[in-house]
Formats: structure tokens, C-alpha cells, sequence
């Protein structure tokens, strides 16, 4: 198999357009949506997809990020390869089936859960394709170009089913039709292609024990984190109503998306910092992870800036006027941000490939404590808001306990000349949005007024301060 140097920012630009592609999905879908649904029925939408990501859990398994960090290894040999492959497909296999299993088991004893028994059943056929398409072989060889390609066609094929057939308030089981049309297309074509990187084939005669293991501990960490994740959206639905669930999920989506969007970075360099790990005395780890770092830094902070300033307008134009309440918990998700990138490089980018999982599972598990506790105070007053304010606690949690886990591996603070001039400029991005509020236009023009002015001033000062992080991930990001 010929080997194939990718370029690490083109991979990330690659997964950036993809994750910007579904951005732009959601701006188009959500207004569409809210107008169509309303607020309680999104409300129902996201409870049943929260329990079919549980399901997802368990099927995944920790597969994902077991694969990618040992597939990376042995992307150079493909006889080794294609051995690794076919056990993890079939481990992969087996605990899809046990997930289907749960889920019709939970289905079969809580009357709370039969109510959303046709949604939860049709969101969770896309787990079987999931497993078939076998992303972390394709993460493995670091072909985040395709993947980004696929994505987008059938973020599109998706949009295109959800305008032309959810037409009213009947139309929810509809919606769901549609968001599973677009993945399991997409994992189908993936698993079209498997042989192009390796011939797998279907054997349950090897070393369980030796895949297992390590996987079942990153299972573990994954589902700390799922369980930190949808805490919110799950207490919520139990403690107030549909209503507050669907102003949460609103602003979760936009941040949760954004954080995708400048999470690109983190996703294409994981298999990267895998095989430098350990490489020349971990010289070339140190340096790329230190440039990750600084780069995230410089991306996150004007974005969390700009949702703090223009979070309810971001909210009216993601979803429509009678969201609007969902305003304050935009803010807060806002500022959490930041801590969440930054904890997320920390885990999946540094501990993981520096196998140190379970330092990583301890760290989750701190924050998970935190954000359950804090969401149990906090939303009987403050609703929707109450969870937003916990899940930011929670993240600074993370990110300071992941760091000081990862301080061992490497020394990734990020460079104060660099933030001090990341600071200022976020200034300057503060100063523009208030100008565009100030000029009381629609929440359409305010954004795109202040987005027209403050992204390319934000460069622009940086340039000027000497903050030339883009150009050095770029040429740093090249295979030594």
C-alpha cells in the first residue's frame, strides 16, 4: 500500500468546511423547524435522540479511539493492518448487537420511554450503519478530505428530504426519517470502500482479551463524558418540561456545532500525535501539540466573545423570536467554550495517544460529579440557564484537571504573548458587535454586519501584534 503524507491543515480545513457545511444546514433547518415543530416537540426530538445516544455508547464502545491510535501504527503494513481491522469490526459488531439488546430492554420496562418509542426506534437504525462504516479506518489513513466530501453531500441530500417532507406539526417521526437518511448513507458508502484500505474479513478466532482491555477503558471514558454531556438535557426533561428542554437544545446545538467547527483541528491531528508520541525523544509531539494549543486559543476566545455579545440574536436567527429566552444560557455556553476546547484537546489529542486514558476517565469523572451536582441546584431556579451555568463550571473543571494530567506529557500552556494578543483583538470583536447592536437592525443583519467587521479586524490585529499562529501550524503541520 503506497504511503501517503497528508497535510495536517489540510485535513483540518477539510473537516472545518464540513463542520461549517452543517452550520449552515442548522441555520437554514432550525427556523424551519421551529417555526414547523415549535418548542415541545423539539423538546421530545432531543430526549429520544439523548437515549439513542446512549444506545450509540455502547455500540461504539470506545471503538473509535482504541482503533485510531493502534490503526495509526500500522497504517505502513497492511497484512497488520487488515488482521487489527477485521477483530475490531467484529468486536464492533458484537457490541452494537448487546446495545440493541439495552435499548429494547429499556423500551420493554419504563412506560416513560414506550411514549417515545417510534422516535427513538427510527433515530437508532443509524447505529448499525455506524458500525459498519468504520470511520476510524478511514481517521487511521487520515482521509478527513473524502470524509468531509461525503458528509456534505448528504448534509445536503438530508436538508433537501427535511424541506420536502416535514411540512407540519405530524411531521416529527419525519424529521427523524431524514437526520438518519443523510448518516446511514454516508456509513454505507464508507463501508462500500473498506477494501480499498485493507481486506477485512469476519473471524472470532483471536485474542479477545488484548483489544478489550484498553478499549473497555476508553469505553469507560466515553461514557463518563456522554453521561457529562446529555446530563443536562436529561435533568432538565425530568425536572421542568419539554419547553425548557428545547430552549437548551437551541443553544447547545449552535455551541456544540461551533465547538465542531473549531474542534477540526483536534479531530485530524489525534492519529498524527499518535505516531509521534514517543518519536525522537517526543521533540516533534511536544511541538505540534503546543502549536494545537496556541491555535485553539486564538480561534476560541473571539467566538466566545461574539456569543456572549450577540447571543440573542444568534438564538432568534438559529431558531426563531419564540426562542429567545434562550438567550442567557447562549451566553453562558458561550464563555464555556473555551474550557471545553481546551479539556477536549487535552484528553483526545494528548492523554489518549500518550496512553493515559485512565488519567483522562479520572478527570471526566471529577466533572461529570460537578456538572450533575450543580445541575441539581441550579435548574429548579434558573431552568434552561441554571444548566448552561453548571455546564460551564463543569468545563473549567475539566480543563484544569486534563491539564494538569497532561502536564506530564507535554508543557502546553498556551504562549502569553500569544493570548495577550488574542485578548485584545477579542476586545476589538466586543467593541464591533455592540456598534452592530447599536445600530438596531434585524438579528440577520446584526450578525453578518458584526461578522464582516470583526473576523477579518481580529487578523488583522493579530498580524499586527506579531501572532503568527496560523502560519506556524501551517508549516509545522507537514509530516517530519
Amino acid at each position: 500500500m503506497e504511503k501517503v503524507e497528508k497535510s495536517l491543515s489540510r485535513n483540518a480545513l477539510a473537516s472545518g468546511l464540513q463542520t461549517g457545511t452543517r452550520l449552515i444546514c442548522a441555520l437554514v433547518t432550525y427556523p424551519y423547524l421551529a417555526r414547523i415543530l415549535r418548542v415541545d416537540q423539539l423538546g421530545q426530538y432531543d430526549f429520544a435522540a439523548t437515549i439513542v445516544s446512549w444506545a450509540a455508547l455502547v455500540a461504539g464502545l470506545g471503538i473509535y479511539a482504541y482503533a485510531t491510535r493502534e490503526g495509526a501504527k500500522k497504517r505502513d503494513d497492511p497484512e497488520e493492518l487488515s488482521r487489527f481491522a477485521s477483530e475490531v469490526l467484529v468486536i464492533n459488531l458484537a457490541s452494537t448487537l448487546l446495545a440493541y439488546l439495552g435499548l429494547a430492554a429499556c423500551l420493554l420496562f419504563s412506560s416513560k420511554l414506550r411514549e417515545y418509542g417510534p422516535l427513538i426506534w427510527t433515530l437508532s437504525s443509524s447505529i448499525i450503519f455506524t458500525t459498519l462504516g468504520c470511520e476510524w479506518l478511514y481517521a487511521i489513513h487520515e482521509e478527513y478530505g473524502y470524509l468531509a466530501l461525503r458528509n456534505i453531500c448528504f448534509q445536503i441530500l438530508s436538508l433537501i428530504l427535511l424541506l420536502t417532507y416535514v411540512n407540519d406539526e405530524s411531521d416529527l417521526l419525519l424529521y427523524a426519517w431524514t437526520t438518519v437518511a443523510g448518516s446511514a448513507g454516508a456509513n454505507l458508502i464508507n463501508f462500500l470502500r473498506l477494501r480499498k484500505y485493507c481486506t477485512w474479513s469476519l473471524t472470532w478466532r483471536f485474542s479477545w482479551q488484548k483489544h478489550l482491555l484498553p478499549i473497555l477503558v476508553l469505553f469507560a471514558n466515553s461514557l463518563v463524558n456522554l453521561l457529562y454531556v446529555s446530563a443536562d438535557v436529561a435533568q432538565l426533561g425530568v425536572m421542568t418540561s419539554d419547553y425548557y428542554v428545547g430552549l437548551y437544545s437551541v443553544a447547545s446545538k449552535v455551541t456544540a456545532l461551533l465547538k465542531q467547527l473549531l474542534g477540526a483541528v483536534i479531530v485530524v491531528t489525534v492519529p498524527r500525535l499518535a505516531c509521534l508520541y514517543g518519536q525522537k525523544g517526543g521533540g516533534l509531539f511536544q511541538k505540534l501539540a503546543r502549536q494545537i494549543a496556541d491555535l485553539l486559543v486564538t480561534l476560541a476566545l473571539p467566538a466566545a466573545c461574539a456569543l456572549f455579545a450577540l447571543g440573542e440574536e444568534i438564538v432568534i436567527l438559529t431558531a426563531d423570536l419564540d426562542f429567545a429566552p434562550a438567550a442567557g444560557a447562549m451566553k453562558l455556553l458561550g464563555l464555556a467554550l473555551v474550557f471545553s476546547l481546551l479539556g477536549w484537546f487535552y484528553m483526545s489529542a494528548v492523554l489518549v495517544p500518550a496512553r493515559q486514558e485512565k488519567a483522562a476517565l479520572r478527570a471526566i469523572s471529577i466533572a461529570s460529579v460537578v456538572n450533575i451536582c450543580l445541575n441539581f441546584l441550579l435548574i429548579p431556579a434558573f431552568k434552561e440557564a441554571g444548566a448552561a451555568l453548571a455546564t460551564l463550571l463543569a468545563d473549567l473543571v475539566t480543563c484544569l484537571a486534563c491539564y494538569f494530567l497532561a502536564k506530564k506529557s507535554a508543557r502546553l500552556l498556551p504562549s502569553g504573548k500569544k493570548l495577550a494578543s488574542s485578548l485584545l483583538g477579542c476586545l476589538y470583536v466586543y467593541l464591533v458587535c455592540q456598534a452592530a447592536l447599536a445600530k438596531g437592525m434585524g438579528p440577520g443583519a446584526t450578525v453578518f454586519w458584526a461578522a464582516l467587521w470583526a473576523i477579518p479586524g481580529y487578523f488583522v490585529i493579530l498580524y499586527l501584534l506579531g501572532n503568527r499562529v496560523l502560519l506556524e501550524f501551517k508549516r509545522g503541520s507537514r509530516r517530519e
